[in-house]
């Protein structure tokens, strides 16, 4: 088997054209011909027939091209010959692969292998999100090779503007630097920033000098206000959940205080009664999102006054229910939460009665039965959202979460989603999308989305495309969604770097939705300065390495390995000359032949 290396790395050493004058050597070798079964294939991400020699692969997966043909000819004593730059980008460090008995390796590494000077930023970390005017930390891994000792000059930019510089200094002792720092975001949106290393006057490859991120600003802080005139455990469970995301400001205030609403995001009503009245009222004129939750003390006349959505039974008995989730509910994402096997919580005895059409979140259960009485739901009014727990208890539901998975995150993450969609005006639409606002060059681009019909239940035969337009050279790019599963995916890998703005369309519907994203310039193939060969001497040993020139040595190697000399293979069968049943069967007529004549003569 050939396998070449087609990332774009190759072009980077400039070895590309001698790699391919080797390849057709190779295939129209008279011996090679003559002795092998040729077949020919490339690699980068994966392993593929070689249809056409790019040198485009935006990653090198070497892995897979040494293990892979072991799998696909297991049977069969084979030759790999690989034609790579010893550069992996992707997959299992190959020098610790396993070569199986009826395999030969054979790799041939192109470009310079010499060691040259060079400076790299290895890897960013930062936030992705970050508040208006708040510091965000950032941590840059840089790294030099060489014996000289050297200072350098390091800058963060944005745009036109350096937002940090400073010297560091590099040795053959000291290779590393990790650079800490801090950075103000100073305005909403996608801040895309650069950070610089000076390159050495004798550098060959200043691909490595500098890398692009990016983070989110945003410019809000959810103010949550709880509204309570009785203490309880749940209040608790409840602002511990919410304020375990530090995005989330929360306060616990009862009726006495007078707050004024309009200074939070959303209102929780807790065990409302008629002391709630203003709040209730208030809440209405200024279109806020509540979410009201039954308690010890409801009154169930006043809520059924000031709401006309639902209405519940008055009643003074409670029943202890649990909860079963509703796998089809589409408000907000659920993760795979299970509430089967929760304490149980005490609920108004009463039916609940629907007077708009709500999305259920959870079901009760009353003992072996599940009901179809909501416990939990959301719904919308008009232009706000609002939603109904009717449980006196759940703080037990936060605790059983602690004891099932040591953490309150599968409690915190649920009550967490309920207060963002609560927290936020927006309308539920039937095409929703879901993309980040940008994107690195080098990783795998998917969006998502989610198109429901005029009954806002999921549609499948959706015909959905989307057209990009590149902010800088006007280039419009159209490609289409995919149905997978409960949602539609388009894949936007492949892209280059810049900042686009798109539309996707509905093709079958009148519905489109418009955003922008960014896709940060970042070529890993290009972080290279000569080609490695280490990690083939580790799996091969140093006399199992070739070089760019060495075909003719290859070549009789591949020759004189007995692992790949033919085998005659020869079967003998032997056959009797007289088939035994028939002379049996004519053994058999003449005696009985012999009898007849000796009976018809009388010497019987």
């Amino acid at each position: 088997m050939l396998e070449l290396d087609n990332s774009s790395s190759i072009v980077q050493l400039n070895a590309n054209e001698e790699l391919k004058a080797d390849y057709n050597s190779l295939i129209n070798h008279p011996s090679i011909q003559e002795n092998f079964e040729i077949q020919s294939y490339k690699f980068s991400h994966n392993l593929a027939p070689l249809d056409s020699i790019t040198f485009t692969g935006s990653e090198t997966n070497i892995y897979d091209a040494v293990v892979q043909p072991q799998k696909f000819f297991k049977d069969r004593n084979k030759a790999i010959v690989l034609l790579t730059d010893g550069n992996q980008t992707s997959g299992n460090n190959y020098s610790y692969a396993s070569i199986d008995t009826k395999s030969a390796i054979y790799p041939i590494i192109y470009g310079d292998t010499t060691n040259y000077p060079d400076l790299k930023i290895t890897q960013i970390n930062v936030n992705r999100y970050s508040y208006l005017n708040n510091e965000f930390p950032v941590e840059i891994f840089t790294s030099y090779t060489g014996s000289d000792a050297i200072t350098t000059q390091f800058k963060i930019k944005s745009g036109n503007t350096t937002l940090h510089q400073e010297q560091i200094r590099f040795s053959k002792e000291n290779s590393s630097r990790i650079i800490n720092l801090n950075l103000t975001s100073k305005k909403v949106g996608t801040q895309s920033l650069k950070a610089t290393i000076t390159p050495l006057s004798i550098e060959k490859n200043t691909s490595n000098n500098d890398r692009n991120f990016a983070v989110e600003v945003i410019d809000q802080q959810t103010k949550v206000l709880i509204l309570s005139d009785v203490m309880h455990p749940d209040l608790a469970a409840l602002k511990k959940a919410i304020a375990s995301n530090q995005q989330r400001d929360v306060s616990i205030q009862n009726t006495g205080d007078n707050p004024d609403l309009n200074e939070y995001n959303m209102v929780i009503f807790y065990s409302p009664d008629n002391a709630f009245a203003k709040a209730y009222n208030q809440a209405k004129l200024l279109n806020k999102n509540t979410w009201t939750i039954t308690g010890p003390s409801t009154d169930y006349d006043f809520l059924n006054s000031k709401v006309s959505s639902y209405s519940i039974e008055k009643d003074e008995e409670v029943d202890e229910v649990q909860p079963i989730l509703n796998t089809s509910y589409t408000t907000f994402n659920l993760e795979d939460l299970a509430y089967e096997d929760y304490p149980p919580v005490q609920v108004p005895f009463g039916a609940v009665r629907m007077n708009t059409a709500p999305d259920i979140l959870m079901y009760k259960s009353i003992g072996d039965v599940q009901t179809q009485q909501p416990l939990w739901f959301t719904y919308e009014d008009n232009n706000t959202r609002h939603a109904v727990l009717l449980a006196e208890g759940f703080w037990r539901w936060r605790a059983q979460s602690y004891l099932d998975q040591k953490d309150f995150k599968n409690w915190d993450d649920l009550v967490g989603s309920q207060v963002q969609y609560l927290a936020s005006n927006k309308r539920r639409n039937r095409l929703e999308l879901d993309y980040e606002t940008f994107y690195y060059q080098n990783q795998k681009i998917i969006i998502n989305a989610q198109y429901l019909d005029k009954n806002y239940e999921f549609e499948d035969n959706g015909i959905i495309n989307m057209t990009l337009i590149h902010k800088g050279n006007s280039q419009r790019i159209v490609r289409p969604f995919i149905l997978e599963g409960n949602s539609y995916t388009v894949d936007l890998s492949g892209l280059e770097a810049g900042d686009y703005r798109f539309t996707v369309k509905v093709e079958n519907d009148q519905l489109n939705k418009s955003g922008a994203l960014s896709i940060l310039e970042f070529d890993v193939e290009k972080q290279f300065i000569s080609a490695q060969d280490t990690g083939m001497k580790q799996l091969l040993g140093v006399d199992g390495v070739y070089y760019q020139g060495q075909i003719d040595r290859l070549v009789t190697q591949l020759l004189q390995n007995p692992l790949l000399k033919p085998v005659e293979r020869a079967s003998t069968s032997y056959a009797s000359l007289i088939d035994w049943k028939y002379l049996l069967g004519i053994i058999m007529l003449l005696l009985g032949l012999e009898w007849f004549l000796r009976k018809y003569s009388g010497l019987i």
